[in-house]
């Protein structure tokens, strides 16, 4: 039986930071992370985390963000921009909306966390 989610597309995101806003992505993080439970639960956020600007950080390190790399099911780019902008970093200046890249991708591979 076909859903709609089976006739959806996957797009790999790759989305910046804008500069210099390491402490603000940090502090909105808790809300950000809360907000992705309706994406989740509709399958339209597959993967997602942070983008580190030269290393993974060290234990009890601040982490230095370059931004964030996810995979979102939608049926067109322009829907994934739709999502994307509705996002809490989005709305407090710290993902750069101008600057991301919305690539045409098909998992192989998917493992649960």
């Amino acid at each position: 039986m076909s859903t709609e989610a089976d006739s959806r597309l996957e797009f790999l995101c790759i989305v910046p930071d804008k500069p210099g806003v390491n402490a603000r992505r940090i502090e909105v993080r808790p809300t950000h992370v809360k907000n992705l439970t309706p994406l989740i639960e509709s399958k339209s956020l597959l993967a997602g985390g942070a983008m580190f600007v030269d290393k993974h950080p060290a234990p009890g390190e601040t982490p230095q963000f370059r931004g964030s790399a996810v995979i979102i099911q939608a049926s067109s780019p322009k829907e994934v921009l739709e999502i994307l902008s509705k996002d809490i970093y989005v709305e407090t200046g710290v993902w750069d909306l101008d600057n991301v890249q919305i690539i045409p991708y098909k998992s192989a591979v998917r493992l649960g966390m």
